[in-house]
């Protein structure tokens, strides 16, 4: 297959953390002799991320500010120029579809809004599959239009893929038409994988707490500075970088709590903190507007590590995490309760980390690029 990939996020350069896991599908399709040619938003374009791979950088404004950094969703919130520059976006985008779309047999696009409604416009007669995230599915569920939007989407040889099932079941609520409820209520569900791993050995960890992620509101970390003062003999590591980082510094200093702010971390780096801590914090929320994390791979990355992960039950993470047997989850924006967990997977961090590398195998690109191969040559 000749494979066109859509996305609003992609690695520049070989550490950059963004879009690492549409570097990592486009790479396993490559070594499976498929070519791939992406289509992400400038800067990218200086690292392919594998053979059989080219990146063309979609330009769409002298200054970009519409992705990166602390991401679309907070960018989009926090900055007129992002708002003006997500049309642009679209429009170029959809030009660089149709301008190469004779060289591709199958699209896949990224995030419905804005790379799924891009594909469309630009080659709207190509088997198509369009991967839905997150933050993407609750921009769509904002815009005027929504219903109109999916159903245009659901049109012609397309076929959707979600990354768990709280995302289909927003989407859903979305849908206007019959034939646009249909097209949902068919996805595929599948998480975005994993490398293949060799398992590490199982046993006692130091009393230390990772958090791995962007510092942005959705993350939750404020509420995990919180918690941390419940666990005074333990260390936090806080690794990413956002807006927030200023203000999480200053709230750790008044809390007193003992905290390291590792600074934004990739490849061998932040393989060693996976490795070298005692438990995996994941404390998202949901916010006011409604959206949320849902499946993040970083879950998945700390399975395999053999870490166990305390995760709050929002979006699809008690899809992966079963309570007490692979991780824990609590309720979101308790502190208590997550220090109560935190302290319990400290103690117990053996049993549940057995558990987690059964799941983390399950979930690893070997495995899940023939499913997305069977999805492609099936439309």
């Amino acid at each position: 297959m000749r494979i066109g990939l859509l996305t609003s996020s992609y690695p520049r350069h070989r550490a950059d953390p963004a879009g690492s896991f549409v570097a990592a599908m486009a790479r396993w399709l490559a070594r499976g002799g498929d070519a791939v040619e992406v289509l992400a938003p400038a800067p990218a374009g200086g690292w392919t991320g594998g053979e059989g791979i080219s990146v063309r950088p979609v330009r769409y404004a002298l200054r970009p500010a519409l992705f990166y950094g602390a991401g679309a969703p907070d960018n989009l919130s926090r900055s007129w120029r992002a708002r003006w520059q997500a049309p642009a976006f679209v429009a170029s985008q959809a030009m660089g579809v149709a301008r190469r779309a004779s060289g591709w047999t199958h699209l896949m696009s990224h995030w419905l809004v804005p790379c799924g409604l891009a594909g469309r416009v630009g080659a709207p007669r190509l088997p198509h599959l369009a991967v839905a995230h997150s933050s993407d599915v609750h921009l769509l569920a904002r815009l005027p239009g929504a219903g109109a939007l999916l159903h245009g989407l659901a049109r012609g040889r397309a076929r959707l893929l979600c990354t768990c099932a709280a995302i289909r079941d927003k989407l859903l609520a979305v849908c206007a038409t019959g034939r646009a409820r249909r097209w949902v209520r068919g996805a595929e569900l599948m998480r975005m994988g994993i490398e293949p791993f060799d398992a590490p050995p199982v046993g006692d960890r130091p009393r230390t707490v990772l958090f791995l992620g962007r510092l942005v509101p959705v993350k939750g970390v404020d509420l995990l500075l919180r918690a941390m003062t419940l666990l005074p003999d333990v260390e936090l590591v806080v690794a990413g970088d956002g807006p927030q980082r200023p203000g999480l510094e200053a709230l750790a200093r008044q809390l007193g709590v003992s905290a390291r702010f590792a600074g934004e971390v990739a490849g061998e780096a932040k393989a060693s903190l996976l490795a070298t801590a005692g438990v995996l914090a994941l404390p998202s929320l949901e916010l006011p507007d409604g959206r949320t994390d849902a499946a993040p791979v970083v879950l998945l990355e700390a399975m395999a590590a053999g870490l166990p992960a305390v995760a709050t039950r929002v979006g699809g993470n008690a899809e992966l995490i079963q309570h007490e047997t692979n991780g824990l989850l609590v309720p979101p924006e308790d502190p208590r309760a997550l220090a109560h967990a935190l302290a319990n997977a400290l103690d117990h961090g053996p049993t549940l980390a057995a558990a987690a590398l059964d799941t983390a195998r399950r979930h690893t690109w070997d495995t899940l690029t023939p499913r997305v191969r069977q999805i492609l040559t099936t439309l």
